[in-house]
């Protein structure tokens, strides 16, 4: 099987490429498109984040799929740039074949080229053990907040664990204010990433 990656800012996505990924994510996470057309999805869904995804072809197929959003945050008195996976989705006929791990971790180095101080994301529970084979650390105590600061959309509420990397000094520097912490994103109402 050959494969061909493809590279995009998600608002430059190819037609044909976006119908397949929404198919994708309709089909791993059902509730979140429940009663839109296509047509009607927002997608990229935070467009401030500016996603980049990520996609493995098998000809005209989409395989996998993963997007990163990035923004500015503000955390314990100081900036960062933070950088997040998102969309992670395989599918189902291309499982088990380590083609999301290597999908992921061209997504990782396109994080840590990019001049990320860190990234963090959530994920279901029992996924942690697939993003620690593409290097990531599972912060057990720490909470990635979503949302506004007035309607938080928080990761422990939802059941999900978040997994962090961090690229810069100053990231590794203040590795100690991030673990154990609230991390806010305020990436708008009932978004997280």
């Amino acid at each position: 099987m050959i494969l061909r990656l493809l590279q995009f800012l998600q608002e430059d996505c190819p037609p044909t490429v976006r119908i397949q990924i929404l198919a994708l994510l309709r089909r791993e996470w059902p509730q979140a498109l429940a009663g839109k057309s296509d047509e009607e999805v927002a997608w990229p869904d935070n467009p401030e984040t500016q996603p980049t995804s990520f996609v493995l072809l098998a000809d005209s197929t989409v395989v996998c799929h993963v997007a990163v959003p990035w923004k500015t945050i503000e955390h314990a008195g100081e900036s960062y740039q933070v950088f997040g996976l998102s969309e992670v989705v395989t599918h189902p006929s291309y499982r088990h074949q380590g083609l999301g791990l290597r999908l992921v971790s061209e997504a990782t180095d396109f994080i840590e080229q990019s001049g990320a101080d860190m990234s963090i994301f959530t994920c279901q529970p029992p996924l942690v053990s697939f993003y620690l084979q593409a290097g990531w650390e599972h912060a057990i105590h720490t909470n990635l907040v979503g949302g506004t600061r007035t309607q938080p959309f928080r990761s422990d509420t939802l059941g999900l664990a978040t997994m962090i990397r961090f690229f810069s000094i100053k990231a590794r520097r203040h590795r100690s204010d991030f673990l154990g912490a609230d991390v806010y994103l305020e990436l708008g109402e009932n978004e997280l990433w």
